[in-house]
């Protein structure tokens, strides 16, 4: 594996608005996004998020929980650290792999169960890889915050698709910052 600062420089070169510390910012707020979704049995709110192969696995994960009447839950969930693991920029696009270290409170129960009445799990680590990805040409948009194609506000894409000032409905997040999330993969667990 080839040191992930060449591809990150590569990166920059061709798109000089790209900053990994606001790239991984980013990649943190993907994160609990898709992890809510999960919770909420709801894939359609991850739909704009990630690949067709991630949101069919994914979705087939809360239909067989959904099969067997249960949810997972991440109560406390926390990024303590996100990292690059590897970042290569190639003909067909940019790829960037992300470590994120986290904590939850993880735990599967039936959706009819009371979770007072039930023994609760430590907060215990987990570490996941998170790749993203983004078609060759793509570039990091030059204003610090997107703007509403329509009024001109300024967006946050974790408030939802609806611009709170003039109510029209915006871009997906994958066409407002370039990125889509292709690969997800538990990380090695050391003792």
């Amino acid at each position: 594996m080839t040191d992930p600062a060449i591809g990150l420089g590569q990166i920059q070169a061709a798109d000089p608005d790209f900053d990994v510390n606001a790239f991984l910012a980013q990649a943190g707020k993907s994160l609990f996004a898709v992890k809510s979704a999960l919770q909420a049995k709801e894939p359609a709110d991850m739909r704009d998020l990630v690949s067709d192969s991630v949101y069919d696995d994914l979705r087939s994960d809360i239909m067989s929980l959904d099969s067997r009447g249960a949810v997972h839950n991440y109560d406390l969930l926390d990024i303590r650290q996100s990292s690059v693991a590897a970042a290569e920029r190639t003909e067909a696009g940019d790829n960037i792999t992300v470590l994120f270290q986290c904590v939850a409170m993880q735990y599967t129960m039936a959706e009819d169960d009371n979770p007072d009445a039930i023994q609760m799990p430590p907060v215990m680590p987990f570490s996941e890889y998170w790749t993203f990805s983004r078609p060759a040409g793509a570039l990091t948009s030059a204003q610090v915050r997107p703007e509403c194609p329509i009024c001109g506000a300024p967006i946050d894409i974790d408030t939802g698709r609806i611009c709170r000032y003039c109510k029209t409905l915006l871009p997906p997040p994958r066409q407002q910052n370039g990125w889509t999330v292709v690969a997800i993969a538990p990380a090695a667990q050391t003792a």
